[in-house]
């Protein structure tokens, strides 16, 4: 890929305009909003091209930066150079797919139908149908091996500020013992990790009664997801694939 290996940095529009419009006050959770973790979507991503470990584990970083509140200043290996410049591409070209956008809106207006607040009701209907993406794609064997793959992969990085090293270490160690998210099969499962992380953000905590109803929307909204992701998937390919050939 295109990226710098000299200075790489960790920079992402996902959901800047959804977290400028639900106006927070939280830096975290304006960082959250913005790096939403969908990291196993990226990881399948990169195993549309061959690679030694290092591709996944880049394409996934800028999710787990944000995990752990870490901030990369470079990757100087190469492969994982290209991962995270493969993880901004993906993000860039899943975000003005027809396709996408289009679940996405069907999400907010269950949720809105079912009263769930305004601030999660925008933060899930976005996170959520890349959750929900997610739990489809972990059926495939290959991204999974991607997934596992990226963990495993041993390489430096740069990190900004004093001890970020030791809470990527320790949020990789987490992943690396967990496994596979096969979690994000359930929507319950989706529903248990958007409380984690918007419920201590005040204007996008969700209440018990939004939980109900987001983890109800999730339900319904699985089936339209399923029958989406190939299309998801082949928009995908037509956009990328090119630019992993023209990087090999």
């Amino acid at each position: 890929m295109l990226a710098s290996q000299s200075e790489v940095l960790i920079t992402d529009d996902r959901l800047e305009a959804l977290s400028t419009e639900i106006e927070t006050e939280d830096d975290h959770a304006r960082a959250m909003l913005n790096h939403p973790v969908n990291f196993f979507g990226h990881a399948a991503v990169a195993s549309w091209r061959i690679g030694r470990g290092g591709l996944p584990l880049g394409a996934m970083l800028p999710d787990f930066s944000t995990m752990c509140g870490a901030r990369i200043v470079s990757a100087p290996d190469p492969e994982v150079a290209d991962g995270i410049a493969l993880h901004h591409a993906t993000d860039k070209a899943f975000h003005t797919l027809p396709v996408v956008t289009g679940l996405m809106r069907e999400l907010d207006q269950r949720l809105e139908r079912g009263g769930c607040a305004r601030g999660p009701r925008r933060a899930v209907a976005h996170i959520g149908v890349e959750l929900l993406i997610d739990g489809v794609l972990i059926d495939n064997a290959d991204y999974r091996e991607s997934y596992i793959l990226g963990l495993e992969y041993d390489t430096e990085i740069v990190w900004r500020d004093e001890g970020d090293d030791l809470r990527f270490a320790a949020l990789l160690a987490r992943l690396r013992a967990h496994g596979v998210p096969v979690d994000l099969k359930k929507p319950e499962a989706i529903t248990h990790r958007m409380q984690r992380m918007l419920g201590h953000r005040p204007l996008l905590a969700p209440t018990s009664s939004d939980l109900a109803t987001i983890t109800v929307a999730l339900i319904e909204h699985k089936p339209r997801v399923q029958v989406a992701v190939d299309t998801v998937l082949r928009a995908l390919r037509a956009t990328l694939i090119p630019k992993l050939d023209a990087a090999s």
